[in-house]
């Protein structure tokens, strides 16, 4: 079910060229020192490098008039696929911009193959079964974790790649289980046997492939007889949301850590109770927030009546990243005595990107690290005096050395263990 820069273009059809891709809302638009939400445009600065850009590409691809150039194509890919476009477009419309993103990244792969950066995740997922760069396999955390259940319990805990794989995130994850433990939770993990969700194969544009592995880790959660899989990794958690529907049938109940840990701070099942006197602002990850929205298929009418007005038989229903994971992190940080928390100007569905996202770091590192450095001097501009973010690819991008803002960043879980 994914779709084609042709099957869109009943959508794309409908851009009036407006440019308000590169800006939130008006409405939300705090300073005009931040007012833009496309990081690819702020650092590129050609409308090439909007959502709207990219949608003329899509549609002049489509029509014969042009082709995939080398230069085309890293136009293509300087991009985070964060979804800043798709959710100020959708504040007035209802145009698929980021679906069209993602067709037109297959149309470039289909046509051109993978940049460099990202043949290198293909080859070493084609090694390792992941693309983390990294020793060890993906049960060696089991050891330093205690035993932990193979089956049953309340849910099965999803670790996803970089928590299992990556040294630097897994304490992280040893706190994570410590929360959902004294919260009285009982979880099962897959261990050496977790697939990895094929994330990264289709942010390039490597659809073929993203299938296989959607569906090995469909079959392994169908296997395991969970029916409610928590996401450690944010990125899965919006991968399992938002991607797998169009592949696979998963038939079970999807949440973050969040959510779970949350709900056990309401039912007081879990209290912090040691100090942290300090101003933190919390960091919406893009996968957390609103590229979380479950995946709504459509199979309808477009027609136009009174000449003018386009109406959808059925209504369609359509994502505005008005209902990602929001509030329960910052519930969380709330519960933390001593804890002030700090509100980044752009926030919620119109987050700016940590610069992480859409494997842009591995094909154009400096556009990355330049997208962390504007987002952590926003944090400093609020006044912040730690960033928190629930995203370890959020924690790495923004924790990187060129960021420069000297703020440290925090993974949530480690920051709520410490509380405890």
């Amino acid at each position: 079910m994914h779709k084609s820069i042709a099957e869109l273009k009943k959508f794309t059809g409908k851009c009036p060229r407006c440019s308000l891709c590169k800006f939130p809302p008006l409405a939300v638009v705090e300073s005009q020192r931040y007012s833009t939400v496309c990081p690819s445009y702020d650092e590129y600065k050609f409308h090439s490098h909007s959502g709207g850009g990219r949608i003329v590409m899509a549609m002049s691809l489509d029509d014969g008039r042009c082709e995939v150039t080398e230069a085309m194509r890293d136009v293509i890919f300087q991009c985070t696929l964060c979804g800043g476009c798709d959710m100020a477009c959708k504040y007035s419309s209802d145009i698929e911009v980021l679906d069209t993103l993602y067709a037109l990244r297959a149309e470039s792969f289909a046509r051109r193959g993978p940049l460099p950066g990202h043949q290198r995740i293909l080859e070493r997922m084609t090694a390792a079964g992941h693309p983390i760069f990294a020793e060890g396999s993906k049960g060696d955390w089991l050891k330093e974790a205690g035993p932990l259940k193979r089956e049953g319990g309340d849910f099965l805990l999803y670790v996803g790649c970089r928590y299992a794989l990556l040294p630097a995130r897994r304490p992280a994850l040893l706190s994570l289980v410590e929360l959902l433990t004294r919260a009285g939770y009982s979880f099962s993990v897959l261990g050496e046997a977790e697939p990895c969700c094929g994330r990264m194969a289709l942010d390039v544009g490597d659809r073929e492939r993203f299938d296989r592995m959607a569906g090995a880790t469909a079959a392994a959660i169908r296997q395991s007889g969970a029916r409610r899989v928590v996401c450690a990794d944010a990125e899965c958690y919006s991968t399992l949301r938002a991607h797998f529907p169009k592949v696979e049938d998963l038939k079970v109940e999807v949440l973050h850590p969040v959510e779970v840990l949350a709900a056990a701070v309401r039912k007081k099942k879990l209290k912090f109770s040691r100090r942290r006197d300090q101003r933190v602002a919390y960091h919406d990850p893009c996968n957390l927030g609103r590229l979380s929205e479950t995946y709504q298929p459509w199979d309808g009418k477009i027609e136009k009546v009174l000449g003018q007005l386009i109406v959808y038989d059925p209504p369609r229903p359509v994502n505005r990243g008005t209902f990602g994971c929001y509030d329960p992190p910052r519930a969380l940080l709330r519960a933390v005595p001593g804890l002030e928390l700090a509100e980044f100007q752009r926030r919620r569905e119109y987050a700016y990107c940590c610069g992480g996202a859409g494997v842009a770091y591995a094909a154009f590192p400096e556009f990355a690290d330049n997208t962390a450095a504007e987002r952590m001097g926003e944090a400093t501009a609020v006044g912040a005096e730690a960033v928190a973010t629930a995203c370890p690819n959020c924690v790495s991008n923004l924790g990187s050395a060129t960021a420069g803002s000297g703020l440290p960043v925090l993974d949530l879980y480690d920051l709520l263990a410490q509380a405890l």
